[in-house]
């Protein structure tokens, strides 16, 4: 199992506690129901309890949008160095192989248009750590566009994610991602 750090830590336990606080509510409105209360008193303190809960989760998913609203990966949200046109690039992928350009520059915002010639694949790419930084789908007479800025110089490795076949184990090929001119 994977060790919980960062945000993925701090989200994990603000949970555990929203979920002991939901389940300590249930708890006590199962048993305040249990006393001999006229049936308008146990209802008015429900449908209070019931608002008052709708206001916090309502203000909680608002808070939590507004956030997170500025990861978004849009057009509108990205800086003005990305909005030059993206460096266009077409991936072919067939049983089991890919066809695409061998190396592409860091820093730049690039168009992979993707789609495949006999059955569906997926189209990964992963980091030189081995960590899949960007996907799509691969699929017969569809073509997917995938945006995607290589943010650092290195060797990276396009991998298969869909089942095409016998070889899929072995429809992989690295990918060169160069400096970009201008960068140190």
């Amino acid at each position: 199992m994977v060790p919980l750090e960062g945000k993925q830590l701090v989200i994990f336990v603000l949970w555990v506690a929203l979920t002991a606080i939901v389940i300590g509510v249930f708890w006590w409105v199962m048993r305040s129901t249990r006393r001999p209360d006229a049936y308008d008193a146990v209802s008015k303190g429900g449908y209070r309890l019931r608002k008052s809960w709708a206001w916090f989760y309502g203000t909680l998913l608002i808070a939590a949008f507004a956030a997170t609203l500025w990861t978004v990966p849009y057009a509108w949200a990205q800086p003005a160095a990305a909005k030059r046109p993206a460096m266009v690039v077409t991936v072919r992928a067939r049983q089991f192989s890919f066809s695409m350009p061998s190396r592409l520059p860091a820093g730049r915002q690039i168009e992979f248009r993707v789609t495949s010639d006999d059955v569906n694949h997926g189209f990964g790419i992963y980091s030189p750590q081995g960590v899949l930084v960007a996907q799509v789908q691969a699929m017969p007479d569809y073509t997917n566009v995938m945006y995607f800025t290589f943010s650092a110089p290195g060797t990276y490795t396009i991998r298969c994610l869909e089942f095409c076949g016998v070889g899929h184990s072995d429809m992989h090929q690295t990918l060169t991602v160069y400096p970009a001119k201008g960068s140190v």
